[in-house]
């Protein structure tokens, strides 16, 4: 994928601390046009922690979050505008009508996209005319969703966006938002406990554990790189490897070299899927 020269969004030795806990300890990674980033850990890992020290609306102890080339510290106002957030819960819009809300929600927005909002209240089965407050959770998640998507963000954070969706709500939606960030050249940084989902529609995958970036790569090159290998008892693994983790004689490695033959050693290795690579890393 051909990059830019500068990083849409860009967390350079990020440490965000709670009294005595480390949230996020030390992270480095960078999101750039055409990115689709799925964040994947367990609950507590930082990831909620880290979108809200992306869009400023936590202040973090050390390093720099850079958008767009601007710290989030003192970022402009015409920066902000170009930022797409969709919270876990629902948000706002009581007594509006749908359409109502879209309508005032767009007034903020001068690059609205009204063809991609009609386009998204069909695909959601949206009720222009029902109350906001009358909608289901999952009906406000759809509605949140359009209201951060519809201007075409250059950075869109999304936690956990789809869980309150509908099977086949979150299938549409997931199919449309890597089509939606190349043409729109946006970056997309969401996270996501459904790893079919992550798998189908992310370029890239960043792993978090216990606030650590423990892997971020494409998602190709994680099919190919990361495997299990069984060990033979007493072997040691050459040092080109990234250990993920171990247990006993099951290591799962980062970086596996192809040409790294030795039968004594390696007795078997094997592709993971997401959802083998998150359960072994908290084996």
């Amino acid at each position: 994928m051909e990059m830019n020269v500068e990083p849409i969004l860009a967390f350079k030795s990020v440490v965000k601390q709670f009294g005595d806990t480390t949230a996020i300890d030390n992270l480095s990674i960078e999101l750039h046009s055409g990115m689709v980033v799925g964040l994947l850990g367990q609950n507590g890992a930082g990831k909620s922690t880290l979108m809200r020290c992306a869009l400023g609306i936590l202040q973090i102890d050390q390093g720099c979050v850079e958008v767009m080339g601007e710290s989030v510290a003192n970022i402009a106002s015409a920066t902000k505008s170009q930022l797409g957030y969709v919270p876990q819960q629902p948000f706002g819009y009581e007594g509006f009508t749908v359409e109502k809300a879209l309508s005032l929600h767009s007034s903020f927005y001068p690059q609205w996209d009204i063809a991609l909002e009609q386009d998204w209240l069909q695909r959601f089965e949206l009720d222009g005319t029902k109350q906001v407050q009358r909608l289901s959770v999952g009906q406000r998640q759809s509605l949140a969703l359009i209201m951060a998507m519809a201007y075409r963000p250059k950075l869109l954070i999304l936690d956990e966006p789809v869980a309150s969706l509908d099977p086949i709500a979150r299938r549409r939606f997931m199919a449309d938002l890597f089509d939606l960030a190349l043409d729109s050249g946006s970056a997309v940084l969401f996270s996501s406990h459904i790893t079919s989902d992550l798998e189908r529609v992310a370029s890239h995958l960043a792993l978090i554990k216990a606030g650590k970036l423990v892997l971020f790569k494409e998602m190709d090159s994680i099919r190919e790189q990361v495997k299990l290998l069984k060990l033979a008892s007493g072997h040691a693994l050459p040092d080109s490897f990234n250990v993920l983790n171990r247990c006993g004689d099951s290591v799962l490695v980062d970086n596996y070299l192809r040409s790294f033959n030795d039968d004594a050693a390696v007795q078997s290795s094997e592709s993971v899927s997401l959802e083998q690579l998150f359960m072994e890393l908290h084996r």
